[in-house]
């Protein structure tokens, strides 16, 4: 029977590659390509703790985000922040969408920008220490590009929650904790 699950296994990474898939995400510890973090979730909050008790809402209360992990080892991220950026001009796109107008306002465009937030790529799970780590290919943000980013995990029900350290400008980090809900299982 092992040899019958490395067969499948491999005759699934090679399809995937021909396919120009990913692999599976390397150091996963998963039974048949499924782990429980596979899906997609609905952002429920995202918070910073400083040290002193007090929370910062750096994208406001009310904002929304998704995040996915595919079972073949991608992931993306984007959250919109509150109050959700907008331009008084309106559409301030080109009819193809693809070049931004004259119309658009200097302190508009640093809101949007400002109020967005994406990333993706690829990630690995140490099961043993609860860490998914995101591997950066493309983000809003280019300095993030090829950045490894430790996120400590934990899963409960329909719950995930991700909790790690962000410096600060000043003095000692905070502790960012991003709450997120189950809004769809995938499944290779």
């Amino acid at each position: 029977m092992k040899s019958l699950l490395s067969r499948r296994e491999a005759l699934s990474t090679a399809a995937g590659m021909l396919a120009g898939a990913s692999s599976p995400a390397f150091g996963q510890t998963v039974a048949e390509g499924t782990h429980p973090l596979h899906g997609v979730w609905t952002l429920l909050s995202l918070e910073d703790h400083q040290p002193d008790g007090q929370v910062v809402y750096w994208l406001g209360q009310g904002v929304s985000g998704t995040i996915v992990y595919t079972p073949n080892g991608r992931m993306f991220v984007q959250f919109l922040g509150d109050p959700h950026p907008r331009f008084s001009a309106g559409n301030v796109f080109s009819p193809d969408a693809r070049a931004l107008l004259p119309t658009a306002k200097g302190d508009e465009i640093r809101q949007a920008y400002a109020g967005y937030y994406a990333y993706f790529g690829t990630y690995d799970i140490d099961e043993a220490k609860h860490i998914v780590t995101h591997h950066v290919q493309s983000s809003l943000r280019p300095q993030e590009i090829g950045l490894n980013y430790e996120r400590p995990y934990q899963l409960t029900e329909d719950r995930l929650v991700l909790r790690y350290p962000v410096l600060t400008d000043k003095g000692p980090s905070n502790t960012r904790i991003i709450t997120w809900r189950r809004a769809e299982t995938l499944r290779r």
